[in-house]
């Protein structure tokens, strides 16, 4: 856990930190809410000319101004001018960019947590909007569906969170930087499973980024909003790939895999106790088999877990 906390320490201060929000239910829509640290207000910017975000509007670097307003604007903007979900989630990331001299100008670990959080407030805004869409687009079968796991991925989301970056205790004082970080990547992948959803109904085009084939969070949650299996992948501080591997009412195991070309991952467990294959199907989440056990173990050879929402 430490290899990983160090490592997303560097790429964040190297400028690729990202902000934060969270997720409120009402009624039969499911709407996201940035968390506000400031009470200063500032109204939405004005309607742009054309279909691209504006990059020469200079952003002002205050670190104690509340930027939940100017998101909001920009973010509205960007959805009322796209003909299409794919070029208005690309217009989103021109609003990352937009606001990236803001975590650039980061000088102490304050100023960088507070500065993450627009990252991850802008990904925040666009699944809002992505979502009150597709509750007046759909059908009620396919919203019902689409409800359900959207309910699933709000409650596994602070657990799925403390997982893969560990505990505030762990990190001390540059946790909201780790938190927010992470929190953006998945409320950003989440955007794209939405805006899909959204594109089937209006039969739009849509293509999804392409996913990891060796590093991810996978869970099984068995229809639920617990995790109860889940599915680590990642690059240590060495560059060595590390999975953390816990199956429900068994264990947890960590280990080294390497890559075999073939689309499968071989996994060794740290004390080389249990051996077997993950296998990663990108938005369709990952399976793990074991393959050979040595001594006493609580696994089995031959038993094969599935994890099939992919964070």
């Amino acid at each position: 856990m430490q290899k990983r906390i160090y490592r997303m320490t560097l790429i964040l201060i190297a400028g690729l930190c990202i902000g934060c929000g969270k997720e409120k239910t009402e009624s039969n829509e499911i709407n996201t809410e940035s968390e506000v640290f400031w009470s200063e207000e500032q109204a939405g910017s004005e309607s742009r000319e054309n279909n691209d975000v504006e990059q020469n509007d200079e952003l002002e670097i205050d670190f104690t101004h509340d930027y939940s307003e100017d998101i909001k604007a920009d973010v509205d903007d960007v959805v009322s001018r796209q003909e299409s979900l794919q070029i208005e989630l690309e217009n989103i990331e021109k609003i990352i960019k937009k606001y990236t001299p803001l975590a650039q100008a980061a000088g102490t670990q304050g100023e960088m947590n507070l500065s993450s959080k627009w990252f991850y407030e802008i990904w925040d805004t666009e699944l809002n909007s992505l979502w009150n869409r597709f509750c007046d687009s759909a059908d009620s079968q396919t919203k019902e569906k689409i409800l359900a796991e959207q309910r699933n991925w709000i409650a596994m989301k602070e657990e799925v969170t403390l997982l893969d970056i560990g505990s505030s205790e762990e990190n001390g004082s540059m946790y909201p930087l780790l938190q927010n970080s992470y929190l953006e990547e998945i409320t950003k992948n989440r955007a794209y499973v939405i805006a899909n959803e959204l594109a089937k109904i209006r039969g739009e085009s849509f293509v999804m980024p392409e996913k990891s084939e060796k590093y991810g969070l996978f869970v099984d949650n068995q229809g639920t909003g617990s995790v109860y299996s889940s599915l680590i992948t990642r690059q240590g501080l060495e560059g060595d790939d590390e999975a953390v591997i816990s199956i429900y009412r068994e264990g947890e195991m960590e280990g080294n895999f390497a890559d075999n070309g073939n689309g499968e991952l071989d996994f060794t467990s740290d004390d080389g106790s249990v051996k077997g294959i993950i296998k990663i199907n990108g938005w369709d989440g990952a399976s793990f088999k074991i393959t050979e056990i040595s001594g006493e173990s609580v696994f089995s050879v031959g038993e094969e877990v599935e994890f099939p929402f992919a964070f």
